[in-house]
């Protein structure tokens, strides 16, 4: 699987990124999301946060955020994304429930290509190996398993 790219985009401001003008806050979350998308609104967040040379994204820059992503209408979302491996991502990890659940589907998907079926524990283990996850804890096991079951919905209708 391809390396999971984390978005790196300094700003030279002298202001707070909640201060920050919301059109550079909307064009900032469009290119995180061009680059990391699908991704959660706390990793948006946390993403701008950084390039302000902030470690932590706290209420008012989540705030601006939401705000900035109104603006930018959520611009670069892709539907059927990529599955990236997360294993050498530096950083604090991804939680299993912000990770999309496109993107588990589709490693989901691959798993039971590889697998030619597999039952839905060893899928959940493979897809989260695709990911990069050495081993699966409950809440990574728990978000996989909503994912399939939501995909055997679909094909069962």
């Amino acid at each position: 699987m391809p390396a999971y790219v984390r978005a790196s985009l300094p700003v030279r401001s002298a202001v707070e990124p909640h201060e920050a003008d919301r059109k550079l806050l909307a064009q900032l979350a469009t290119r995180i999301i061009q680059i990391e998308g699908p991704i959660h609104i706390e990793d948006i967040a946390r993403r701008i946060a950084a390039s302000f040379g902030r470690e932590r994204a706290g209420s008012r820059i989540s705030s601006a955020t939401q705000e900035a992503l109104k603006l930018a209408e959520r611009r670069g979302q892709l539907e059927s994304p990529p599955v990236r491996d997360r294993s050498a991502d530096e950083g604090a990890p991804s939680k299993a429930s912000n990770i999309s659940i496109l993107e588990l589907k589709a490693a989901l998907r691959l798993a039971r290509e590889d697998n030619a079926g597999g039952d839905p524990a060893e899928l959940i283990r493979t897809a989260a190996r695709l990911l990069g996850f050495r081993r699966v804890g409950p809440e990574l096991q728990a978000r996989l398993r909503q994912a399939l079951e939501q995909m055997d919905a679909v094909t069962a209708s």
